[in-house]
Order: structure tokens, then C-alpha cells, then sequence
């Protein structure tokens, strides 16, 4: 929209000024939509003709001119009449003209009336010719800014989300204000931080404005900033009904460009829409981030065989879901495409028919605990959805006891993994994943306690120094150490480092050993299943390690390993585990299993086992990394609990070979 500022700077030949230098800031940005021009005799009476409620034009602009070069004093009271009618008219301003002359100053008595009703006084010398076209261009000026607006409102709005709760909402619309006003763009929360910036060197752009809240020109490498800052959050802070009252959200926007009132209106209308995606957004959180807390606690409880905890936690009308003596667990991989979709469909499509919560280690993995009714309707849905949704992946257990969900999931795990190769993209569990399951339970338990009870048991440090080492163990046992800081969140040197420490309690080489890992490893595992029933050796309620009691108390004298491994071959279960586990790599034609056990047999040193094979280190890494992606080492994990019994670690695979082929040659390691 032109203004009294386009009029000045960009219409030379008008010779326009305020006659009041102080008013150029305060009224430099009125608009103007017309000019009106009437000799000073003739303009009240012009005025007197319209009605007395009739305004002009929004923005009309009024000029009047002096047959001499100043105002007489008859002049002045004309105009002290007219200042009065146009303020009552709403005028842009007033432009007294004085062709070939400049006007000198009017009375004070007359700018302080002007002042006064806030009404912008300018002078003008340019002859009568020079105002011939202005209201053409005021026009043209007009049209180009409802043009430009209707664009701007335009993709403003193609920018509004399906879903106001869209998480990338905010972003895509800071992106597009960054574009249409050439604009550093920052939204930002008091209690959230940075909601989004564009382009990236926003937040430093804008740090100082939003920290003092400060508007207006400010200083920058670059040169002047202009500022705008407009709160995004709808209602007052601490008003009823104000989400997080103390949490404002903000739009900053700092540009080398003055802001027109085309870019302002933009800001506004933009920080409107801003505001419905947050609140949106907030008010989902709301709604799904509080009912998915206690679903996620109740299916880690169910995990743990709490199945008591889990009714308690679990409350409200789904509660009989859990009244139930066995159930079933779904893993779906909702592979490229974001969980969030997914995970909101399924709990409202299975509500009040099944657990629905995201896995917490793996960000493309769903969980459904399915209680076993007569119905089939949970297992109908997500067949149908994993039909509809390419790309996504789901794996089915068989029905097990409520307090084994667990073992469950380890099988919907394992069938989620191979469910890429069938045709329909969903397969059943039932084939087990890692070793430990299948030994006998109370032997294995006795066998895995003994060999950790130096760290167990008989601890020599204190008691947080224990729950740190067991936190890192099966983590930095099953990945470099490298990967295993990343998922620990500590530096690789800590790692070594509670190694070394946790190897001088147990006894054990942890660094150097890959027998003593290996069997580390799979005592941790034992000691993760849960514990053996009184009356079968079946599992029963988990617990991260052992805590005996009379009735479930293990041998005096702990197995071997040796002995251990004979009584489980006796029903030939784990040779045909190890022959499944391997069947993969023993089909590949590049001989991995050789690789495997030499690699195996030198410590998993890749540079030894090269050596030994006559290969290239690069040759090693690639056989060994492909490997053990066909026998499903999850090198996406980023940690491992004392308590996950589904990741599978090199344990497993060293385990399967052991069985199969005898190599690498396990053996108990020597107590001092």
C-alpha cells in the first residue's frame, strides 16, 4: 500500500516534506489511498458538502494551495478550520501547496493543533502539473499490493498443515516467511527452546532480540536489522484455560528491509497460524503423550512378568485388557516413514482391544500386546493396515502366558526381521533368536550366577559403581566401543575403563578374551530370562539377576560349562537352533562361516584374522559386517539393558558355531 513515505522518496517531482521534521517517523507510514487538491478558499466548503458522518476514503490525502507564497492570516484561520474537519473526516494529512515557493512555517498555534489530533501537516513548491497522474499511480501502487497480498495470503495458506498438530507445521511455515520477506525467521518457546529457524543462522541473528524483546532497528555485522517479535501463543499467560501459561512461543523476524504494511500484515497473519499449529500441537500432546506414558509402563512391567503392577498401572475402562491368562505380542516396523502416523492410527483403531505403545529402543517399532479372546479383530486390523502402508513390516508370537510376554515379543521380534522376505509382509514368531532360552533353566542359572557372583554378589565397591557396570556390560560386549559410548551417552575412554574394572572383578580378560566376552554375554542373558518355576523348568517371573529362594534354589555345586552344554544337547534342541541360526551364511558362496570362525578364534581382530585368511582387512570387515546383518545383529541398538533378552549379540552367533562346528572352542574360564 503507498504511503506518505512512497510519496516523499519515490515521487520527487511532488518536492513533498513534513513540515514538522519529528512527524516523518511517527506518520511516515500512513497510508495513502487518494489525493483530493482544492484551492484553500474552496476546500471547507468542499468538505461542508459531505455529511457529517461520512469519512473519506480510507487514506485520502488533502491538498490545498495558497495564491501567495505565505499564508495570510486569513489563510491561517481557514486552515485552523480545515485541520479541525479533516481530523473529524479521518484524513491521511494535510499538503499545503505553494507553486515555485517554499512555505514557511505556520503558526504555533496551528501546528500544535495539528499535533494535537495527531493529523500530518506537509508543504509542497511543486506546481499544480506535477500532482496531474498521482492518483493513476496511487492506483497502480494499490493494485500491485492487493496483488501481492492475495499472493502472500495464498501460500500462507497452502502452507497450512492436513493436521494443525503436524509436527513439521511450524517449520514449513517459518521456511515460507523466510522466502517471502527475505527474512531471518525464528520461533521459539520459553520453556521448549528453538521451534524452528530459517535459514540456520537465525538463532544467532535473532538472539539478542528475543532475549531483550526489543523491536526496531538493531545493530548486526551486516548492517541494521529490522525487528519484528509477536507472541504466537493464543490467550494470556496464566490466563484459565492457557496451556502451559509459562511457556510463551514467540515469532521473531529480523530483515535489512524496513517492514511495509504489506510485510506486517503478512507477520500477523502468519503468527496466527503459527499459534493454532502449537496450541494444536500442544493439545495432542496432551491427549495421546499421557494415556501412552501408562501404556508404555504397563507393557514394561508386562515385560518384566509384573503382571499385578501392570493391572494397577494400567487403569481405567481398557483394564479387563489385562484380565486375561494369555496373550499375544505384534512388532510392527513402520520402516522409512515416520512412527508417529502409524502409532496414532493403531491406538485409535485397537482402543480398548489392545496395548498399543512405541518401543522405546527402536524409534520404527510398534507394540501391541493382544490379549487371546475369541476374536480375531486385532490381528484382521493390522493385517489389513500392513496391506495398506508399504513399506511396513509386522511380526506375530504365538499365544504365551501374560507373565512370559517377553518371550513374546523376542519372537515378534525375531519375525519382524525376516517378515521383509514373505509375501505379505507380516510373519509368526516361534523360532528363537538367541542361545540362552534353550538351555536347561536352573542349571544355566546356576552356572551364569556363579560365573557373575564376584560382580553379584560378592562386590567389593559400592553399590552405584555395580549398577554402572552392569548398565555398560552388555552394551559395550556386544558393539565397538566406539558404538557402545554413543548408546551409553559417556566417552569411549569410560568404557575401557569400566571394562578393565568390571574384567579385574570377574576375573575375566573382557578386552582381549573373545571367550570370556562370549560367555559374559550369555550369562547375562541367562540371567535376564525369567526365573524357573518351583514345579518346571519353564520360565516364569523375570529379574535382572539372581535373587534365589528356598524354592527355587540351584544345585550346591554350580555346572560347568561343559556340563552345561552336554544336558542341553541331550534333546538335540540346540544343534537344530545352531543349523537355523546359521542356515544364512552357510548358504553364501563367500565361505563367511570360515570367516566367522577365525575371526572368532583371534579375538575378533580383524587384522589377525586377515592375516590368517590371506585376505585384505577390507575384505574381513565386509564378510564379518555381512554376516552378521543375515544373522540379525541389530546394529541400529543404542543400548542394551541387563533386562533385553531380544538383541542378538556375537555371543549368539559365536554359540552357534560352537554347537555346530566345535569352533571357536568355549571353555569355563579358571577361577583364581
Amino acid at each position: 500500500m503507498p504511503t506518505l513515505d512512497y510519496l516523499i522518496n519515490e515521487r520527487r517531482q511532488l518536492r513533498l516534506r513534513f513540515l514538522q521534521p519529528g512527524h516523518a517517523p511517527r506518520h511516515g507510514a500512513t497510508r495513502v489511498s487518494e489525493v483530493v487538491a482544492r484551492p484553500l478558499t474552496e476546500a471547507p466548503h468542499t468538505l461542508a458538502d459531505l455529511s457529517a458522518d461520512t469519512p473519506f476514503e480510507n487514506g485520502t490525502l488533502f491538498l490545498v494551495t495558497l495564491d501567495t507564497p505565505r499564508p495570510t492570516p486569513a489563510h491561517v484561520r481557514t486552515l485552523d478550520h480545515l485541520i479541525r474537519l479533516l481530523d473529524r473526516r479521518k484524513a491521511a494529512g494535510l499538503v499545503i501547496g505553494t507553486p515555485g515557493h517554499d512555505l514557511s512555517t505556520l503558526p504555533d498555534a496551528t501546528l500544535a493543533a495539528a499535533n494535537r489530533l495527531e493529523l500530518p501537516l506537509l508543504a509542497t513548491s511543486a506546481e499544480a502539473t506535477a500532482w496531474a497522474h498521482v492518483n493513476e499511480d496511487l492506483r497502480l501502487r494499490r493494485a500491485q499490493f492487493a496483488e501481492r497480498q492475495v499472493a502472500h495470503l495464498d501460500g500462507l495458506l497452502n502452507r497450512l498443515p492436513a493436521r494443525l498438530a503436524d509436527p513439521t507445521a511450524v517449520r514449513r511455515i517459518a521456511d515460507w516467511l523466510s522466502v517471502a520477506l527475505d527474512a531471518e525467521v525464528l520461533v521459539t518457546s520459553a520453556r521448549r527452546g528453538v521451534l524452528a529457524a530459517a535459514p540456520d543462522s537465525a538463532p544467532a541473528a535473532l538472539a539478542h532480540a528475543v532475549i531483550t524483546g526489543a523491536h526496531g532497528a538493531q545493530g548486526a555485522l551486516s548492517g541494521a536489522m529490522h525487528t519484528r517479535i509477536v507472541s504466537i501463543s493464543p490467550g494470556a499467560p496464566g490466563t484459565p484455560g492457557f496451556p502451559d501459561g509459562d511457556d510463551e512461543a514467540r515469532l521473531a523476524i529480523a530483515s535489512h528491509a524496513p517492514f511495509d504494511s504489506a510485510a506486517t500484515a503478512l507477520i500477523q497473519h502468519a503468527a496466527k497460524l503459527l499459534g493454532l499449529c502449537d496450541q494444536a500441537r500442544r493439545e495432542h500432546q496432551a491427549r495421546t503423550q499421557t494415556p501412552r506414558a501408562v501404556r508404555h509402563a504397563a507393557f514394561q512391567l508386562l515385560m518384566r512378568g509384573e503382571t499385578v503392577l501392570a493391572q494397577v498401572v494400567y487403569t481405567g475402562a481398557a483394564q479387563a485388557l489385562l484380565d486375561t491368562d494369555t496373550a499375544r505380542v505384534f512388532v510392527v516396523d513402520t520402516g522409512p516413514q515416520e512412527r508417529e502416523a502409524t502409532l496414532s492410527w493403531c491406538e485409535r483403531a485397537l482402543a480398548e482391544q489392545a496395548i498399543v505403545s512405541p518401543c522405546p529402543g527402536k524409534p520404527k517399532h510398534i507394540l501391541i500386546l493382544d490379549p487371546v479372546r475369541e476374536s480375531d479383530r486385532v490381528e484382521t486390523v493390522l493385517k489389513e493396515m500392513i496391506a495398506a502402508r508399504e513399506g511396513h513390516l509386522m511380526g506375530q508370537s504365538r499365544p504365551h502366558p501374560l507373565a512370559e510376554t517377553a518371550v513374546g515379543y523376542l519372537e515378534a521380534l525375531t519375525a519382524v526381521g525376516d517378515a521383509a522376505g514373505t509375501p505379505h509382509r507380516i510373519r509368526l514368531g516361534g523360532s528363537k533368536a538367541k542361545f540362552a532360552p534353550l538351555l536347561p533353566r536352573r542349571a544355566a542359572r546356576a552356572w551364569a550366577a556363579a560365573l557373575m557372583s564376584p560382580l553379584l554378589d560378592d562386590f567389593p565397591g559400592r553399590g552405584d559403581e555395580r549398577k554402572l557396570l552392569l548398565e555398560t556390560l552388555p552394551t559395550a560386549l556386544s558393539f565397538k566401543h566406539t558404538e557402545a559410548a554413543g548408546g551409553l551417552g559417556v566417552h569411549r575412554n569410560t568404557v575401557t575403563q569400566r571394562l578393565n574394572r568390571a574384567g579385574k572383578i570377574l576375573s575375566l580378560d573382557l578386552r582381549g578374551s573373545a571367550n570370556d566376552r562370549i560367555l559374559t554375554l550369555l550369562a547375562l542373558d541367562i540371567l535376564a530370562l525369567p526365573h524357573p518355576e518351583p514345579d518346571a523348568d519353564t520360565p516364569a517371573l523375570p529379574h535382572p539377576h539372581p535373587d534365589p529362594d528356598p524354592d527355587t534354589a540351584a544345585p550346591s555345586r554350580p555346572p560347568t560349562f561343559a556340563a552345561l552344554m552336554a544336558a542341553a544337547a541331550e534333546d538335540g534342541g540346540p544343534t537344530a537352533w545352531a543349523e537355523e541360526r546359521l542356515r544364512p551364511v552357510r548358504a553364501d558362496q563367500r565361505d563367511l562361516v570360515e570367516t566367522l570362525c577365525v575371526w572368532l578364534e583371534n579375538n575378533l581382530s580383524t587384522r589377525e584374522t586377515a592375516r590368517a585368511l590371506g585376505l585384505s582387512e577390507a575384505t574381513v570387515r565386509n564378510h564379518t559386517r555381512d554376516a552378521a546383518g543375515l544373522l540379525g545383529m541389530d546394529f541400529s541398538t543404542k543400548m542394551v539393558g541387563i533386562t533385553d533378552t531380544d538383541v542378538v549379540t556375537v555371543a549368539d552367533i559365536a554359540l552357534a558355531l560352537h554347537v555346530l562346528l566345535g569352533r571357536p572352542a568355549l571353555v569355563q574360564p579358571p577361577r583364581p
